[in-house]
């Protein structure tokens, strides 16, 4: 807090020729008893039970806790066992899309074949392409039937097939299968012997 106090000077120091009061300084105090002022100030500076009036030092600590350093682990391993499972699908799908390609392929070069270097005949055949794909042929004659469910064989040239074509792999555990319908001229034999060529090769 701030007190004024006049200027103690000598005799006639207080008034001047003028007869007009002489300045008066002013002085901040640094509390004295019953003041406030430097008793709050001292106890903001003093530590908790300090008696002898040393400033207390504030203390800041750094780094992480064990249990912080525990948590973001636990988060680490949680997201990297994540990452890893969609790995491992991910790898897991692209071998499947590729064997099932591949059997896709085998089972179009098998049906090319069949009615040219193969003969089309009713019955089941079997079969391997490599050391992992295998094949299984069953073929059955279908009827040819009008709108009305009239059976028309016997006034087309032609016998139908159905065709279903079974490619495996994974010693069994994978497998799939294509469905086709092929048509056989059923005169051609006739053709042949009439045109002086031999039978069916």
């Amino acid at each position: 807090m701030l007190e004024r106090r006049p200027i103690q000077g000598g005799p006639g120091s207080s008034l001047r020729s003028s007869g007009t009061p002489s300045r008066q300084r002013w002085r901040q105090t640094d509390g004295g008893p019953g003041s406030g002022f430097g008793s709050r100030a001292r106890a903001r500076l003093e530590g908790p039970g300090s008696g002898s009036g040393t400033p207390c030092r504030l203390r800041r600590q750094g780094g992480f806790t064990l249990i912080e350093v525990m948590a973001a682990f636990m988060v680490f391993a949680l997201l990297f066992g994540v990452v890893l499972q969609i790995l491992s699908t991910s790898v897991g799908n692209t071998r499947m899309s590729g064997d099932y390609t591949q059997a896709a392929l085998w089972a179009q070069s098998k049906l090319d074949v069949l009615g040219l270097e193969q003969m089309i005949e009713p019955g089941v055949s079997q079969g391997r392409f490599n050391d992992e794909f295998t094949w299984t042929m069953d073929v059955s004659e279908t009827q040819v039937v009008d709108e009305r469910g009239l059976d028309l064989q016997e006034e087309l040239p032609i016998a139908l097939y159905h065709v279903v074509l079974t490619v495996e792999w994974a010693e069994g555990r994978r497998e799939a299968t294509f469905e086709t319908l092929r048509s056989v001229d059923t005169y051609w034999e006739e053709r042949q012997r009439q045109s002086g060529g031999g039978g069916r090769q």
